[in-house]
């Protein structure tokens, strides 16, 4: 049977569905202009309600958008439901409005309120705002628009931001960002913003520069210390409502539509389905992440049930449904052949909410969203024994342990080894048995491979939280005999077989001019990403850009403080600048990761730039085109049918104060062109203005 629609692909069943479900969701659908009956109260009037977390839009369509608020009551206990009433208008003075809707914000879910709007004009900005039954509204009014027909011949430009500890630092980039975007002209400003992941962090009382309230169940234990990570739906809520206590982030979400994937610390950090790791052994959290499923929902503005993508492509994306679950030890559960725990709690807790989507946005850009959190396997290298060799869990382990354990029961042909060798010792190999790590699960891979092969737009733009490229360490090139050491096997670096299979794919495939945008380390590169990085012959298959956080703090400043003045390590991270020129120390780690070892060593050594990059070892992760592991900031892309410019901006440092209209340091931008069907992506130099991260001068 074929089902109606309500105009933005979703069906009257999924709507019936959704109220089924508690009413998280409204739909209204605009209409010709008309007189508003309802009206903001009069300045300087006392207000009984008021709008602490501001409002947002996300997820445009040509003919809709998602428009979300949340309420309370001033001074005493907000009512169980409160009536709102939203306004969308083509008008920034409202003078004629296209929709008044009544809503309702109700206490079962946080008293937010989300409505999926249709009906609207395609490429259209629309003014939007929403009235509490004193007249009250949020501070800053709502700015959005609705992206233009399938067939539009027109340039996009979006922004794409990551990682925000609250703890961390200020938000001075999105107070950059909108400050740009306001003095651009209309043609020049963007069309939304990309948001990657961490956009929370779970965890409370490590402040650096501000402080997260205490978690109203007192929270669990972290490794950092004293701060203490959410449990409960209402930790979750808690944590949503103090990071959007702040201006600049709701000033942000206010402009701009937002479309959003999570990473992990909107649930937990460095997780895999619903296993925590605080600890090397991990722990089965089912419940807790439930409630962050929810609190996801409630908070973030997503078209999820019924969203349309390729044609021909079935969407899994599904709006957040009640679950029950108990915490049940799911670690030691059977596997099915991509890794996923079968074990009853583990499986309802992931299947209440899907975020995993497509958008197609004119004629040039096809958005892919990914979930590169919990369909994935456990990390390949097991923590405790990435620990027990020297390593950091996920953090500075060899490259060939990564691919052995990775490879589980199909390495070496088939014939994974019995032992593998730790030091002088021979230890069961942990993954001799198990099936090869994944990212992404199968049915969310069977969708990404059809996506991106069955667009027709001129750019693919794939959203991951975690990045492609690989960043390693050539250890080798200073102590022969030490095995080259992969950043972070958290990332696609920790699962190299299925990038070789993504990657491969797109080549055979002949699917061409595919972008990928990432972030969660905590600096900015750029680079080719190969179809086989181990390979002999190694061929780009796409470009990626992986952006910096907005506050979290830079990777550069995380390692420097924990590597010791007396470590034959230190030259790899941090060098005096004085013999280069610049004050105080130099971010060595953008040397050791363009060049390599040799070349931050012989720097150090000799005191001269020039010397240590005449030693750079030119296999040194060759893909690179950029590293700057010292910034805070946002990333640009704007792609049309010539080509595509991305941009990577630093910003004024987020421990720092903000300027009343923030601050730019250096732009990195890089302009490049279309390759085709089976063509291979070429990526230059950047052109940089500003100041130079170090080594460029």
């Amino acid at each position: 049977m074929t089902e109606q629609t309500n105009g933005t692909g979703t069906s009257r069943r999924s709507f019936l569905e959704m109220l089924l479900a508690g009413g998280a969701v409204s739909f209204a659908t605009a209409g010709a202009a008309l007189l508003p009956v309802a009206a903001p109260a009069r300045a300087g009037a006392a207000k009984a309600f008021h709008f602490p977390q501001g409002l947002a839009s996300g997820d445009p369509t040509p003919t809709g958008i998602v428009l979300w608020t949340r309420v309370e009551a001033k001074g005493s206990a907000t009512p169980l439901e409160v009536p709102l009433t939203l306004q969308v208008s083509e008008g920034e003075d409202f003078a004629t409005v296209v929709l008044e809707r009544k809503v309702e914000a109700l206490a079962a879910n946080d008293h937010t309120a989300r409505v999926v709007v249709s009906g609207l004009k395609p490429d259209r900005v629309y003014h939007y705002r929403f009235l509490a039954p004193d007249g009250a509204m949020p501070e800053f009014p709502g700015r959005t628009r609705t992206a233009p027909a399938p067939d539009a011949d027109r340039p996009v430009r979006l922004a794409f931001v990551s990682c925000q500890s609250y703890e961390d630092g200020f938000y001075g980039a999105y107070r950059t960002l909108v400050a740009q975007d306001k003095a651009a002209t209309p043609g020049a400003q963007v069309d939304f913003v990309l948001h990657l992941g961490d956009q929370i962090y779970e965890t409370a009382g490590y402040g650096k520069v501000r402080t997260v309230p205490p978690l109203p169940s007192g929270g669990g234990e972290t490794k950092w210390g004293p701060a203490r990570h959410a449990l409960t739906l209402e930790d979750f809520r808690h944590i949503w409502r103090t990071y959007l206590s702040d201006p600049d982030y709701r000033a942000a979400r206010a402009r701009f539509p937002f479309v959003c994937i999570w990473d992990d610390h909107e649930f937990v950090n460095d997780y895999w389905q619903t296993t925590i790791t605080f600890t090397p052994e991990g722990k089965s959290a089912q419940t807790s992440k439930l409630a962050a499923n929810k609190a996801w929902f409630e908070f973030v503005p997503a078209l999820l049930t019924g969203v349309a993508g390729v044609k021909g492509v079935k969407q899994a994306a599904r709006d957040f449904k009640p679950a029950s679950v108990v915490d049940t030890d799911a670690r030691n559960a059977p596997v099915d052949d991509d890794n996923l725990l079968q074990e009853p709690n583990n499986l309802a807790a992931l299947d209440s909410l899907c975020i995993y989507r497509s958008f197609r946005w004119g004629r040039h850009l096809e958005l892919v969203l990914t979930d590169t959190r919990s369909y994935r396997s456990d990390h390949a290298v097991p923590d405790a024994l990435g620990i027990a060799i020297g390593g950091q869990a996920t953090y500075l382990l060899p490259q060939p342990l990564v691919q052995l354990m990775d490879a589980g029961r199909t390495a070496n042909g088939g014939n994974p080894p019995a032992t593998i060798r730790i030091g002088d010792k021979d230890i069961p190999n942990p993954r001799k048995d198990s099936p090869p790590g994944t990212l992404l699960g199968g049915p969310q891979k069977a969708w990404l491979k059809q996506t991106l092969a069955g667009s027709d737009a001129t750019w693919k733009v794939l959203a991951t939280s975690v990045p492609f490229l690989p960043m390693r360490i050539d250890m080798g090139s200073v102590d022969p005999g030490k095995p080259t050491l992969v950043l972070t096997a958290d990332a696609w670096d920790g699962f190299p077989k299925e990038r070789r299979e993504l990657m491969t794919h797109l080549r055979a495939q002949k699917v061409g001019n595919v972008i990928s945008l990432s972030g969660d380390h905590h600096q900015s590169f750029a680079g080719l990403v190969h179809d086989d990085f181990e390979g002999k012959e190694q061929v780009p298959a796409a470009v990626e850009f992986s952006v910096t956080g907005i506050s979290s703090t830079p990777v550069w400043q995380g390692f420097a403080r924990a590597v010791k003045d007396d470590s034959p390590l230190k030259p790899l991270v941090v060098q005096d600048g004085g013999a280069f020129g610049k004050p105080g120390p130099v971010e060595a780690l953008n040397l050791t990761l363009r060049h390599g070892t040799k070349a931050a060593v012989t720097a150090a050594k000799a005191g001269d730039l020039k010397a240590g990059l005449a030693a750079a070892n030119p296999a040194q992760n060759p893909h690179l085109r950029y590293v700057d592991t010292n910034c805070n900031g946002y990333g640009l892309l704007t792609v049309d049918a010539r080509g595509a410019v991305a941009e990577l901006v630093a910003t004024t440092p987020a421990r720092q104060q903000p300027e009343p209209q923030g601050g730019i340091l250096r732009r990195a931008r890089f302009a490049f062109q279309p390759w085709g069907a089976g063509g291979v992506p070429v990526l230059p130099e950047p052109e940089m203005e500003g100041e130079k991260p170090f080594p460029l001068v």
